[in-house]
């Protein structure tokens, strides 16, 4: 409703890779992240006669912190060690490498602003190429 009352604006949602690829062993989280790219396709077409703009971004693996801990859990999990796991990841992505947090920032502002203004409905991927690989 106040995006209606200020006569438009944007909604950005968040799903993840695994919103259009699936992640296995993880169902419920890829249903979930699915269930997102269709809600902001819909929402994108109920929406966009009142000025409102509806995208999702998918980002792929983010690296920093978190992702370190999942390769270190991985690792002692299977005996391999961080650099195999972290390798294997990154062997996924077709520029073989993990998404920096400023990527996705970047791209929230360019979806926000005013170079957005005719983007709505899009599932934007932000992966170094992970759906390609």
């Amino acid at each position: 409703p106040l995006l209606r009352e200020a006569d438009g604006g944007v909604i950005l949602n968040t799903s993840s890779t695994a919103g259009m690829t699936g992640y296995p062993m993880r169902s419920p989280y890829a249903a979930s992240k699915w269930a997102v790219v269709g809600l902001g396709a819909t929402l994108a077409m109920e929406l966009v006669e009142f000025g409102i703009r509806v995208n999702t971004l998918c980002p792929g693996s983010v690296g920093g912190d978190r992702m370190d801990r999942v390769i270190a859990a991985e690792a002692t999990a299977t005996g391999a060690t961080a650099d195999e796991i972290r390798t294997g990841y990154q062997n996924q992505v077709s520029m073989r490498t993990f998404v920096e947090a400023e990527d996705i920032a970047a791209m929230v502002r360019m979806l926000s602003g005013p170079h957005g203004r005719y983007i709505t409905g899009q599932t934007i991927h932000v992966d170094g190429g992970l759906t390609l690989a």
